[in-house]
C-alpha cells in the first residue's frame, strides 16, 4: 500500500514541481491518514473513513491543519482516480472546510538589521548573512534559497538566481551589492566553511540548522518572539503588499493570486485575494 504513497509524492515532485516543504507536508498528512486506517488499503477507503479521520484529527489539530489534510487527501485520491486505481473519490461528498485567515508573523526592518549584526564577521557568519539577504531580496522560501547552485549563479555572472517552480525555469534578478557579496563568498569564504566540491552554494546548511542559528541570532538581538527564517519572506511580502497587490504577484513570483497562504495587510480584501497562494511553511 505504501508504494502508492511513494508514487504520488514522486508525481507531485517530478510532474507538478512542488517544493520540498510542500511535499513534506503532503507526506505527513497522508502518513497520518495511513496510521488512522490501521492496515486498511487505500483502495478500500470510503467516505465514512475520511469523515472519521477528519473528526479524529479535530481533537489534535487546528482548523487550518485540518483543511490542509483534506487538501492532501483530495489530491491523493484524485491521482489514484486518474490512474484507475480507485473507481470513485471517497472525498467527494465532504463538506468543504474553510481555512481561518491568520496573520503571518513578520519582523520590523530594524529587527532584521539587528539579527544581521549578530551574525559576526567570521566566514560562517558571512554565509548566514548572505542567506538572510537572499531571503529578503529574492522572495524565495528558505528551502529554495538552500537549493541555489554555484554553477547556475556563475552562468548568469552572479546577476540572477535560477529556480524551478511548477516545472518551469524562473530567473530572479540580484542587486549589484548582493551580487558582489555572493561572488566574494564563492571566491574567498566558501572554501573556509565547506569541505567538499558540492555545487550547492550553501552546502551543508539545512533548514533545521540554519533555523536554529537564526533563532539564536534573534535572541542575541533582544527579540523576544520565537522567530524562523521565512518570517523574512513574510516581511518582504508585507512591504510589497502595502504598496500594491501587483507588486506582491510580481516580486513574490506568483502566477496567480490563489494558493496556500496569506500575508499581513490592513486591507482584508487583499487578504482574501492572496489567501491560498503563498506558502508560509518551512518554519
Amino acid at each position: 500500500m505504501r508504494e502508492l504513497l511513494i508514487e504520488f509524492l514522486k508525481f507531485i515532485k517530478d510532474k507538478k514541481g512542488f517544493s520540498e516543504s510542500s511535499i513534506e507536508a503532503y507526506r505527513k498528512d497522508l502518513e497520518d491518514f495511513t496510521v488512522f486506517l490501521m492496515g486498511k488499503d487505500y483502495v478500500e477507503v470510503e467516505d465514512l473513513d475520511v469523515m472519521s479521520f477528519i473528526e479524529t484529527m479535530k481533537k489534535e489539530y487546528s482548523e487550518n491543519s485540518i483543511y490542509r489534510k483534506l487538501v492532501s487527501l483530495r489530491a491523493f485520491y484524485k491521482y489514484l482516480y486518474k490512474k484507475g486505481i480507485v473507481e470513485k473519490l471517497p472525498t467527494e461528498g465532504l463538506k468543504p472546510v474553510k481555512p481561518t485567515v491568520q496573520m503571518p508573523e513578520t519582523l520590523e526592518w530594524e529587527e532584521v538589521e539587528r539579527i544581521i549584526n549578530q551574525c559576526g564577521n567570521q566566514p560562517k557568519g558571512e554565509r548566514d548573512k548572505l542567506v538572510i539577504e537572499l531571503l529578503l531580496q529574492s522572495g524565495l522560501l528558505i528551502s529554495e534559497v538552500l537549493e541555489i547552485k554555484i554553477s547556475d549563479i556563475i552562468s548568469t555572472e552572479y546577476k540572477k538566481i535560477k529556480y524551478v517552480k511548477n516545472n518551469r525555469l524562473h530567473f530572479i534578478e540580484i542587486g549589484n551589492e548582493l551580487s558582489e557579496k555572493i561572488k566574494s563568498f564563492v571566491n574567498e569564504d566558501r572554501e573556509k566553511v565547506v569541505n567538499s566540491e558540492d555545487d550547492f552554494l550553501f552546502q551543508g546548511v539545512t533548514r533545521q540548522n540554519f533555523g536554529a542559528r537564526f533563532k539564536k541570532y534573534g535572541q542575541k538581538a533582544g527579540i523576544s518572539q520565537n522567530i524562523y527564517p521565512n518570517m523574512l519572506r513574510n516581511t518582504l511580502a508585507k512591504k510589497y503588499l502595502d504598496s500594491s497587490i501587483d507588486d506582491v504577484k510580481d516580486k513574490m513570483h506568483l502566477e496567480k493570486l490563489e494558493g496556500t497562504g496569506v500575508y499581513i495587510t490592513r486591507n482584508l480584501d487583499k487578504i482574501r485575494e492572496l489567501y491560498m497562494e503563498i506558502a508560509i511553511g518551512d518554519k
